[in-house]
């Protein structure tokens, strides 16, 4: 099978962790083998105090020859402050090995108010191109977008028209 992306590794150690955790905490963890040396699993989530934190993950794998693979992670916290934070991330791996990175971002705070960021990544696999984008919004800043393009030396290129 393909390599699997960090994200990968990290929710299915955060599967491990919620294996284990308190009667109370909201979970839920499916692993089935498919015979061939690959498999498929998990979704998790789990809950915390009134109002307080939020955990997910979602993690999928096709079928042991390196076909796809797939990634989620999510967090969510809110404090008695009434500020709030999220984080999302996303990773895929497709049948020919192309792959997408995303990390998101948002905080919201009484002092600063609300400030966002996601960044991407975009892999093509039979060219060895790649986008990155990345944009970012704070109350103070404003918005802002970056989008570079590289060939497979990582050499910079003209990213592709919509």
């Amino acid at each position: 099978m393909k390599s699997l992306s960090p994200i990968f590794a990290v929710l299915l150690a955060l599967s491990a962790g919620l294996a284990f955790a308190d009667a109370q905490a909201g979970e839920r963890r499916v692993v089935r083998t498919n015979g061939q040396g690959g498999g498929s699993a998990t979704q998790l989530e789990r809950h915390a105090g009134p109002r307080g934190s939020l955990q997910r993950g979602r993690v999928m794998v096709a079928d042991g020859q390196g076909n796809a693979s797939a990634a989620r992670g999510a967090s969510r916290s809110r404090s008695d402050d009434g500020s709030r934070q999220s984080e999302r991330s996303l990773s895929a791996t497709g049948s020919q090995g192309s792959s997408l990175q995303s990390n998101a971002s948002l905080t919201y705070t009484a002092e600063s108010g609300l400030s966002q960021s996601r960044s991407t990544s975009l892999t093509n696999a039979a060219t060895g191109n790649s986008v990155q984008g990345s944009t970012s919004y704070s109350r103070d800043g404003g918005l802002t977008r970056s989008v570079a393009c590289q060939d497979a030396s990582g050499a910079s290129i003209a990213c592709p028209s919509r």
